[in-house]
């Protein structure tokens, strides 16, 4: 697990355990108790918790000239030298600003940022986003990111896209533009990675989490939504798939992020089902953990 996601998972973590103090009456005083420095701590925001950075860096990393910064919800450690890859939404998603499109606002929006410094080493992929979401970067040295809206005339979106680390386009997964749940399609795909093998998982499905009734995923299932793991083989052809939305084992409500253990066993963010699903890369069900709240990444 890298650094960056370590810390998300490290974030999710403690803001879960806020929420469940919350719901416990608080024990009495005890006369002339010492105050320990744990109630000091704010498990939401990390203050007074110990923190494995040195330092917290402000404005680390600065965009060209004329650029604004647009929301982002993915960064990845470069296994290759360490430093930084993200993506900004061209300009747009951030809190009272528009709506992401970068279909509309074709900038490159894809980073590596230099780890120390927070200088750009590359910048690319004006012209192929609309909406990038996951991001990934494999043992050498690409970059993968899902794209998991769509734009007005159907022609970009619902695809995974493979770059080098120069920022050539060498592959990309699903229909440009053409969402699906066959092996050739994608529906919003989320989440992207890669194993030791070089098999590609994708998740897929950014709809379930907001269904809460049976009815209401049975509903999503017969019109073709996905909550899914897809497999490729290393050029990209389809192996195989798992999960559809719904809440047993191995069905999804957004599977939001993905990462891979010592064993090589696949970790699923489910979002919607505020859980952890565990995998062989087969896609056979091992395990699960409950202790979540909205999970964003791993």
């Amino acid at each position: 697990m890298s650094l960056l996601r370590l810390l998300m998972f490290v974030f999710v973590s403690a803001a879960t355990l806020a929420a469940c103090a919350g719901d416990s009456e608080p024990p009495a005083p005890m006369a002339n108790a010492e105050i320990s420095p744990v109630t000091a701590v704010n498990p939401v925001t990390g203050e007074g918790l110990p923190n494995p950075t040195s330092q917290r860096i402000g404005s680390w990393a600065t965009l060209p000239e004329g650029r604004e910064w647009g929301s982002t919800a993915g960064l990845d450690i470069d296994p290759t030298d360490g430093h930084v890859w993200g993506y900004e939404r061209c300009g747009s998603g951030s809190a009272g600003g528009p709506g992401v499109n970068c279909d509309s606002n074709p900038v490159d929006p894809i980073f590596k940022f230099d780890r120390n410094t927070g200088e750009t080493l590359a910048n690319f992929g004006a012209g192929v986003f609309v909406t990038p979401h996951g991001i990934y970067a494999d043992g050498e040295g690409n970059v993968w990111v899902t794209d998991f809206a769509v734009n007005d005339e159907g022609t970009k979106g619902h695809q995974v896209h493979k770059f080098s680390p120069t920022g050539e386009l060498l592959l990309s997964l699903g229909v440009a533009g053409q969402p699906g749940n066959g092996p050739d399609h994608l529906n919003q795909p989320i989440d992207v990675i890669v194993a030791p093998d070089g098999n590609i998982f994708v998740a897929d499905g950014h709809t379930g989490q907001n269904l809460t009734t049976d009815a209401q995923m049975t509903e999503a299932r017969e019109a073709g939504l996905t909550g899914r793991i897809v497999k490729y083989s290393p050029s990209g052809e389809y192996i195989t798939e798992w999960g559809e939305i719904g809440t047993d084992h191995g069905q999804f409500r957004t599977p939001h992020a993905l990462e891979f253990d010592a064993q090589g066993r696949l970790w699923v963010a489910d979002r919607g089902n505020h859980r952890l699903e565990i995998f062989d890369q087969e896609g056979n069900y091992l395990d699960s953990r409950y202790q979540y709240g909205r999970i964003s990444d791993l």
